[in-house]
């Protein structure tokens, strides 16, 4: 394996998991880390910066502030990997901070904790709802009524944002890049 000369150097993860507004834990970050994307995505192209900072929309990270969105943000800020309540007006601030390159493994290593550790979470709350399921049967939680339960949700919500930024992680890692002009930050087929 050989590190892509073209991997970003820094890479914002902004929550964007809309949940119904009565919804007992809240209604996400939604429309509120819509407008954080977009105007992360138009800081990053007015600074003409697209290859070395990737902006990503991902699912819930774990913190559902009351204003602003959460922003998981690598490298770390002054030690800080996530954010809550970022707004607009704080994307020239998360893109000034100094960049150093990342630890790509050390990276990689604690998401792959957090989703296995998420994982396991899961499938004992959809256990608990429906004794005997397996990691197989929640692929397709549809199929067991049981499992329309908020916290289960939640927890579902909260790996699929860890998976989401580790095959971002992965993408990068293999050399993707972002496509020039594309809201997605999916990496290039």
């Amino acid at each position: 394996m050989v590190p892509s000369p073209l991997h970003p150097r820094l890479h914002l993860f902004v929550c964007t998991n809309r949940r119904d507004t009565a919804d007992p834990l809240g209604e996400g970050c939604g429309e509120r880390g819509e407008v954080v994307y977009a105007a992360l995505k138009r800081a990053v192209a007015e600074r003409g910066e697209v290859r070395e900072t990737w902006v990503s929309r991902t699912h819930c990270l774990g913190v559902c502030p009351r204003r602003g969105a959460t922003v998981a943000r690598s490298p770390a800020l002054d030690g800080v990997a996530v954010l809550s309540e970022v707004d607009a007006s704080d994307a020239d601030a998360l893109l000034r901070a100094p960049q150093a390159a990342p630890d790509w493994s050390a990276i990689e290593e604690t998401l792959a904790k957090q989703e296995k550790l998420e994982a396991e979470r899961v499938l004992e709350l959809a256990r608990r709802l429906h004794p005997g399921l397996t990691a197989e049967d929640i692929r397709n939680p549809h199929d067991f009524p049981a499992l329309e339960d908020t916290d289960w949700h939640y927890a579902d919500g909260v790996l699929t944002g860890i998976q989401s930024a580790a095959n971002s992680l992965r993408a990068m890692r293999r050399g993707g890049a972002s496509k020039p002009g594309t809201d997605d930050g999916e990496p290039e087929p």
